[in-house]
């Protein structure tokens, strides 16, 4: 069956500035735990001995620590269901339905597909006997896409020697879709001569294969059918020491990999941490107590939870009363379902004396499982959800809840700085897991700022700062702000400002007034002097377009402008257009231009070659532009980077087989 991991991350500090009573002693301050599944046996033992185990994995060093094993009772049925085997089956887990799946293919291309709960263990035959049987279908090697419900792919070789060929099909177990399988293309001339290895996905839905101990992220974006194909990058080669090590299986952890090795039955059990953040592999050896367990087959288990804070809005009301608004956003992770999930924020004591009142309400539509708490106040009740085990937030497709804190405050001190931060929690839905972030300051509200899945890196739990002064002087700077919609379709956002010190000016779009883009970024002039400002809009939806500017002070402080709305009621006329796609052996674009501008162009393939580079002069109106011989190259993925004046276009073409 499986055997899990359980990856403690590192602890952080958390600034929690409350008046409330915040107890996290049944919560770990982790924002994110790994506990990866695998299939094995006691190292050098019998197949008695096949069983699926958790283990608790400590980063700190690099020990694993293990809780829980079992062996299931499986088969039965007609046609006849194969029995649990750690050398005849691999597993997966789905973060869609939160179950593990036990694959087994028998009699040739039969497979045999089996799934429970990884919380749970069987230990008769199953009612079902089994969960699908797939008569010539050969299924093996496979993980689930945590960003598309259902969808796994699963790595074939091909080849009755090495060097073998390599191609990934998708698979779909609820619809019993089995898709074709499309040629992957190693690069670098790289080749898989042994069949050991693993495929895995990563939470942010990143696809990495590791067989013949070479590591290679695919682009499966391209997945689509006879005659496609998709392409792998060449990262690394996974060096274990001694010759004849394999790798056998692997599994996500804390932005690395956790690799289980073996040099025939017998060798001793190894397991071992590879990092490649840094473009090549980094291994740590892994201590496993007692050198009593190796893995066939491992899978990834993640709980996973990220916070977010920015201030939205400050008023003015007269007097010496304002009112601030912030903006709270929570996510889940992971690709485990989270439960008991709460947001905390004890708002009273970071305004003192000068605080009146807090309340809560949602921005949007929240999830299903989530809802604000009416008694929320900041002060002696500062959970701004109801919480309970009702309070979920599912894994796929990732669950987010945005809420809204507007607080009323009476003689504030307006040139001072005030501090504040929101704490989330929860747990995981499968097995005793809890987890808790507090939250980074972000426009965007974005939890995980370097984007690398991992919610509480280093300068990623930044209280959110507030100073009156700046959002009270600012707006009388800012004389005008609005949009029209222009010839061919495009949108001019244009405003004046006064100001003495240098702003950064972000123009952000969105199509429900809810989720920004920033499409734009300038820095003011600072003379004083009444300056005006425009950024033209050449990609603007069909439908609502709604428009904002982020004005930066360079202390970090920040203002919001009002929000205003355009509407296109027909399709645009998009600014850059290619044909033929797919391509063979040339490329024609046709490129709007507002005004004469000098327009460069790149041609780049899928290493990162600039394979054509050009610079044209193109005039306001309709441009037509050629690239031709381009036979030479081979097929596959190729960028088209186009540039005139500040606007830059990235488009993604095919070149086709010849």
């Amino acid at each position: 069956m499986k055997k899990i991991f359980t990856y403690n991350c590192r602890k952080k500090a958390v600034l929690i500035l409350s008046a409330c009573v915040l107890t996290l002693s049944s919560f770990g301050q982790n924002a994110w735990v790994s506990t990866p599944l695998g299939i094995g046996k006691n190292c050098g033992g019998a197949s008695s001995t096949d069983s699926f185990r958790v283990l608790n994995y400590n980063d700190l060093t690099n020990v694993l620590t293990p809780i829980y094993k079992c062996k299931p009772n499986l088969g039965g049925g007609l046609p006849s269901g194969p029995a649990f085997s750690s050398s005849a089956g691999s597993i997966a887990f789905n973060p869609y339905d939160q179950n593990v799946y036990y694959i087994a293919t028998t009699n040739g291309n039969n497979s045999f597909v089996y799934h429970w709960r990884p919380d749970t263990c069987h230990t008769s035959i199953p009612v079902q006997q089994w969960s699908n049987y797939y008569n010539n279908q050969f299924v093996v090697g496979l993980d689930f896409n945590p960003l598309v419900p259902n969808e796994g792919f699963q790595l074939e070789l091909t080849g009755a020697s090495a060097p073998y060929g390599t191609f990934l099909r998708k698979v779909n177990f609820n619809t019993n879709y089995f898709g074709s399988s499309d040629t992957i293309v190693l690069s670098g001339g790289k080749k898989i001569n042994t069949q050991n290895g693993d495929i895995i996905f990563t939470p942010s839905g990143q696809l990495f294969i590791a067989f013949d101990n070479k590591i290679f992220s695919v682009d499966y974006s391209t997945y689509g059918g006879a005659g496609k194909k998709v392409y792998a990058t060449y990262i690394d080669t996974l060096k274990f020491g001694a010759s004849g090590i394999n790798l056998t299986g692997i599994a996500y952890a804390q932005g690395k990999f956790i690799g289980s090795t073996q040099k025939g039955s017998s060798s001793p059990c190894a397991f071992k941490e590879i990092d490649i953040s840094s473009g090549s592999a980094v291994i740590t050896p892994v201590t496993l107590p007692a050198n009593n367990y190796t893995a066939t087959d491992m899978a990834t288990m993640i709980t996973g939870i990220g916070a977010a804070k920015k201030v939205s809005s400050v008023t003015y009301l007269g007097g010496s009363s304002y009112q601030v608004q912030y903006d709270v956003k929570i996510k889940n992770f992971g690709n485990i379902n989270l439960v008991n999930v709460q947001l905390t924020d004890s708002i009273a004591k970071v305004f003192g004396t000068s605080f009146v009142s807090a309340s809560a309400a949602a921005i949007g539509t929240l999830p299903s499982g989530i809802s604000i708490n009416p008694s929320y106040n900041g002060n002696t009740n500062c959970n701004l959800l109801t919480g309970g085990a009702g309070s979920t937030l599912s894994a796929t497709p990732s669950d987010s809840a945005f809420i809204r804190i507007t607080v009323l405050l009476n003689s504030p001190d307006v040139h001072a700085t005030y501090y504040s931060t929101t704490m989330g929690l929860g747990s995981s839905s499968l097995f005793s897991v809890n987890v808790s972030d507090s939250s980074n300051n972000d426009i965007g509200l974005k939890a995980d700022l370097n984007g690398n899945g991992i919610p509480d890196d280093a300068n990623e739990d930044v209280p959110t700062p507030l100073r009156l002064s700046d959002w009270v002087l600012l707006p009388s700077n800012l004389i005008d702000f609005n949009a029209r919609l222009v010839s061919n379709n495009f949108v001019n956002v244009n405003w004046k400002l006064t100001t003495d010190a240098p702003l950064k000016m972000i123009v952000q779009r969105s199509t429900d007034a809810l989720q920004f883009t920033t499409i734009y970024e300038a820095t003011s002039n600072a003379n004083n002097e009444i300056q005006t400002y425009q950024y033209i809009d050449k990609s603007p939806s069909l439908g609502p377009n709604y428009y904002r500017i982020i004005f930066v002070r360079s202390a970090g402080s920040s203002f919001y402008t009002d929000i205003v709305k355009i509407n296109l009621s027909q399709a645009p006329n998009p600014a850059l257009l290619v044909s033929p796609v797919p391509f063979s052996d040339k490329i024609h674009f046709t490129l709007q231009l507002d005004k004469n501008d000098q327009v460069s162009c790149k041609l780049i393939d899928f290493t990162g070659r600039v394979i054509y580079n050009a610079t044209r002069i193109g005039i306001a109106g309709e441009n037509n532009f050629l690239i031709d011989r381009l036979q030479q190259y081979p097929p596959g993925n190729y960028v088209l980077q186009v540039q005139a004046g500040d606007q830059l276009y990235n488009k993604l073409i095919l070149k086709k087989a010849q």
